[in-house]
């Protein structure tokens, strides 16, 4: 399938991007029907579109390219009108063409048409269970010989490495970004090695790539779908010993179930939609203790039936109750600067930040120093003033999300506790 829109043909410049198209509207007509050229499991529904960068990210590029293109700057301006040109071309003819139908005098939206990249975007399950956020989502597969351990796949490689390039421009400077030629340059290398790597994927004229079924888990008990990740899958046999071999002397726990005790604390500062907020986030022991229960393989309690995950992941070094509470102490300041990018992203424009009381963030794949990892946290106190409010929050859960620990479904839980 060809992917140039116009054979020999430069892109139309783009529009200043100052109008952000709605995000809930966001597919172009060609890549909205292209989800029903694929026959899609039945409890995925009619299907969605993930984005492996997230839209947010997306635009914050999209804001920086007509000012690049229109540079006085002939380096600059080179280097951003080629990154445009193939971003046009990725595309496709199909998509390209409708991004600049819907722009304004035929003039293409950098947002809508970032947004609408084929190789941006993975066919898959409607509402997963692991929302990422503005969090980089990849598609995964099995390393072979691996052990159940996974890998992304080659776009996902590439975009991985646009997107770290792209947010190392945007925070140098003290905050105020480095958008120079040579990060033009950057960026149109990674985006070209992922386009190399889609086109070696069969998908004939149609204009998704096609989905990539093993990397998700449907969960028939709670009808949840979610996607592997980079997450390590061993097998149950693998499981029992892990299991095993962790359980041996374990000491009990019981004390700390309920107890409001704080056991870590963290905070953290930043500015969510223009107001300048302190964020005290605290981890109770009983909060420490629901982590042991649930992403430990030493306290993990298999008769509880509730869980409302399809997948659960261990945190696997993890051996005593001080220990969990050193690591949330190491996780708290990292989850809580998550906390406030996400809150910026999903509520910073709320007319008073007394209304982000009892909101709850629960995150799939938030990059904590180095460590992908799930957390779910609720906001129960807003004190201060509306422009430089004192939050409190309390963490619920926090578990791996990508190598650092395995996981297991519910099947395969169900089968080690029955010989454990």
């Amino acid at each position: 399938m060809t992917t140039s829109p116009a054979a020999g043909r430069p892109a139309p410049p783009p529009s200043t991007a100052k109008e952000v198209p709605d995000k809930g509207k966001w597919a172009v007509k060609p890549l909205n029907d292209g989800k029903s050229a694929y026959a899609l499991p039945t409890e995925w529904k009619s299907g969605a579109l993930h984005h492996k960068i997230s839209k947010e990210r997306l635009s914050s590029i999209a804001e920086q390219l007509a000012p690049a293109w229109n540079a006085k700057d002939s380096r600059l301006q080179g280097a951003a009108r080629t990154f445009w040109n193939l971003c046009w071309a990725v595309a496709g003819e199909s998509v390209a063409q409708a991004v600049a139908m819907a722009g304004h005098g035929g003039s293409p939206n950098p947002h809508r048409l970032l947004w609408n990249l084929p190789l941006m975007v993975s066919l898959g399950p409607q509402s997963p269970a692991n929302d990422p956020g503005m969090n980089f989502d990849p598609d995964t597969e099995p390393v072979p010989g691996g052990a159940g351990t996974r890998r992304m796949d080659a776009v996902s490689i590439a975009l991985k490495e646009l997107e770290t390039a792209w947010l190392t421009a945007a925070d140098a400077d003290g905050g105020r970004g480095v958008y120079d030629a040579a990060l033009w340059t950057t960026l149109h290398r990674h985006l070209q090695t992922a386009h190399i790597a889609a086109e070696r994927i069969q998908r004939g004229e149609r204009v998704l790539y096609p989905p990539l079924r093993e990397q998700w888990v449907y969960d028939a008990t709670t009808k949840q779908n979610l996607r592997k990740g980079l997450t390590p899958f061993p097998t149950p046999e693998q499981g029992l010993r892990l299991f095993a071999g962790a359980r041996s002397n374990a000491p009990s726990i019981a004390a700390y179930a309920a107890s409001g005790a704080a056991a870590a604390t963290a905070t953290v500062r930043a500015a969510v939609g223009g107001r300048q907020v302190t964020l005290r986030l605290t981890a109770a022991e009983e909060n420490v203790h629901h982590v042991c229960v649930r992403h430990t393989l030493t306290f993990f309690d298999f008769t509880d039936a509730s869980r409302p995950r399809p997948v659960n992941t261990f945190w696997p070094d993890v051996r005593t109750f001080a220990d969990t509470t050193a690591l949330a102490a190491a996780l708290l300041p990292g989850i809580g600067r998550s906390c406030l990018l996400e809150l910026d992203r999903t509520l910073g424009n709320v007319a008073e930040a007394a209304d982000w009381l009892d909101e709850v963030l629960e995150i799939s794949n938030a990059d904590v120093d180095g460590r992908l990892v799930f957390y779910n946290v609720q906001f129960t106190e807003v004190n201060g003033t509306d422009a430089a409010p004192a939050v409190e929050a309390v963490i619920e859960s926090f578990a791996p999300d990508g190598s650092d620990g395995p996981g297991f479904t519910r099947g395969d839980l169900d089968l080690i506790a029955g010989r454990l």
